[in-house]
C-alpha cells in the first residue's frame, strides 16, 4: 500500500508565514528558475501551507509475527525557527498524534541555529503520544547548537534519545530493536565496515542478537550503503528536506541542488551491497533552512505499517 494525501496542518487554516525581504527575494529567484525547468508539477508549496501524509507498507527482515501490522510514524527536520513557530509545531504534533501510531520516530534537526529555539520544541513535543514510545536521534543542526542540552530537554519530556545505542520493543516475548546513531558519529560506519576501530558503531550494535529485526535512525542518509553491510532491516533518515527546491523529477531522479551532493534525496532506496536486504527511507521533513520556501517538495509525515516475512509466507502458503 502506498497512499498520499495533502492536508492543511491546521483544520482549514494555513500555518503562519514569516518572510524577510531578503529571503523572499532569494526564494523567488530560485523558484522562478524552478518553474521554468520543472517537468512534472509546477505547483509551488511554501514550507507550512500543506503537509503530505504518506502511508507505506514495509517488510522488516526477521520481524517476529507478533509485530505484524504495527504502525510507525516518521517525522523529521522540524527546524524550530521564525519559519516554524510554536503554533506550527503544536499543529504538527496534533497531526502526528491523529495517526495513532504504535511508535513515533524522529531522526533529528529539532532546532536550526540557536538554543532559544528549543523551548517551543519541548512545549509542543511534550504532547506526543504513542503506545510503544517516542524515540529520537540527533541531527547536524542539533550538534551545531547544543546537542547535550537538546537531548536532555527531550529526555525530560519522555522522548527516548538513541545516541549510539539500541533499545528493544518487546511483544509476546519477541523483540524489535530500534537503533540510533548521533549525527557526528555516523561517518564512522566507514571504519567499522573496514574492520577498524569505531566505538560509536560498536556501541550502537552492542548486544544485538544475530538475525535481529532492526530499524536504524540516522539523520543523514549519505552512508546508507555502508550501513547496509551490517544488514540492518531499514534505515530511516531525513536531512535532505527532499531537495526543498526541486526543479524537476524524472522518474526517481530529483533535480535539485541537494542531488548534486547526495544520491539519496527522498523516498525508498535499496542496498547495493551484495547479499544485503537493507532498505532506507529518506523523509522530506517538515521544516526549512536558508530559504522559507519549498518548490515541488511538500513537507512530509510518513506512517509505515510493518509486516513480518513469516506472516507473508504463511499467507502465500
Amino acid at each position: 500500500m502506498n497512499t498520499n494525501q495533502f492536508v492543511t496542518i491546521t483544520e482549514g487554516e494555513p500555518l503562519q508565514q514569516t518572510f524577510s525581504r531578503r529571503t523572499l527575494l532569494k526564494g523567488s529567484m530560485i523558484a522562478i528558475g524552478g518553474l521554468a525547468l520543472a517537468s512534472c508539477s509546477s505547483r509551488s508549496v511554501t514550507s507550512k501551507e500543506v503537509v503530505e501524509l504518506t502511508q507505506e507498507d514495509i517488510m522488516i527482515p526477521h520481524l517476529p509475527p507478533q509485530f505484524e501490522g504495527m504502525t510507525v510514524t516518521l517525522a523529521s527536520d522540524f527546524h524550530s525557527s521564525p519559519y516554524m513557530s510554536p503554533k506550527d509545531l503544536k499543529n504538527i504534533v496534533s497531526r502526528i498524534n491523529e495517526l495513532k501510531s504504535d511508535v513515533i520516530l524522529l531522526p533529528g534537526d529539532f532546532v536550526t541555529s540557536k538554543i532559544e529555539e528549543l523551548p517551543p520544541i519541548i512545549e509542543a513535543f511534550s504532547e506526543l503520544r504513542a503506545k510503544h514510545g517516542v524515540y529520537a536521534s540527533t541531527g547536524n543542526h542539533d550538534h551545531d547548537v547544543d546537542c547535550e542540552a537538546i537531548s536532555q530537554g527531550l529526555e525530560e519530556i519522555g522522548i527516548t534519545m538513541l545516541r549510539n545505542e539500541n533499545r528493544a520493543i518487546t511483544i509476546g516475548g519477541e523483540k524489535l530493536h530500534l537503533l540510533g546513531i548521533d549525527d557526528d558519529a555516523s561517518e564512522s560506519i566507514l571504519d567499522f565496515t573496514k574492520g577498524k576501530y569505531a566505538p560509536h558503531i560498536d556501541a550502537t550494535f552492542k548486544g544485538l542478537p544475530e538475525n535481529a529485526a532492526t530499524i536504524l535512525l540516522c539523520h543523514r542518509p549519505y552512508q546508507f550503503d555502508a550501513f547496509a553491510q551490517t544488514k540492518i532491516g531499514i534505515m530511516l533518515s531525513g536531512h535532505t528536506h527532499g531537495g526543498q527546491i526541486v526543479l524537476a523529477r524524472i522518474g526517481r531522479n530529483v533535480i535539485s541542488l541537494c542531488s548534486l551532493a547526495s544520491n539519496f534525496v527522498d523516498g525508498f532506496y535499496d542496498a547495493k551491497s551484495v547479499g544485503s536486504y537493507s532498505r532506507m527511507y529518506v523523509s522530506r521533513g517538515l521544516g526549512v533552512v536558508d530559504i522559507p520556501y519549498r518548490l515541488n517538495c511538500p513537507p512530509e509525515i510518513t506512517q509505515f505499517t510493518l509486516h513480518s516475512p513469516v506472516m507473508a509466507k504463511a499467507m502465500k502458503g
